[in-house]
């Protein structure tokens, strides 16, 4: 039996949604961060397909340190987007499809 894991990624957005022409035009920064620690080699983290690589649960894992997406996404990726580039913070959201919309739901303040 092969391992599998979620095969989705950042990419699928970037370079499917043509959000980016919209955005440009409208002053709006996008930032499309893949939610999912690859390459951590934990073990079993692609043994399924909902859990692990690729997973877009935005949880912190009480487990494994590498786990920490809740964490991620709504704290340390805006304090870094705010430091860095000219964000409006009181502006800002967070979405995400299938379970990262779900997730992103889930974590609005």
């Amino acid at each position: 039996m092969s391992k599998q894991s979620l095969t989705c990624t950042e990419q699928n957005f970037v370079t499917k949604a043509g959000a980016q022409r919209y955005t440009s035009e409208h002053g709006i920064i996008v930032v499309a961060p893949d939610t999912s620690p690859r390459g951590c080699n934990i073990e079993g983290e692609d043994d399924s397909y909902d859990f692990g690589s690729g997973a877009g649960f935005y949880v912190n894992a009480k487990w494994k340190k590498n786990y920490r997406m809740y964490s991620y996404i709504t704290k340390e990726l805006p304090a870094l987007i705010n430091s860095n580039f000219p964000a409006i913070p009181d502006k800002q959201s967070i979405f995400g499809h299938s379970m990262g919309g779900h997730s992103a739901l889930r974590s609005v303040a």
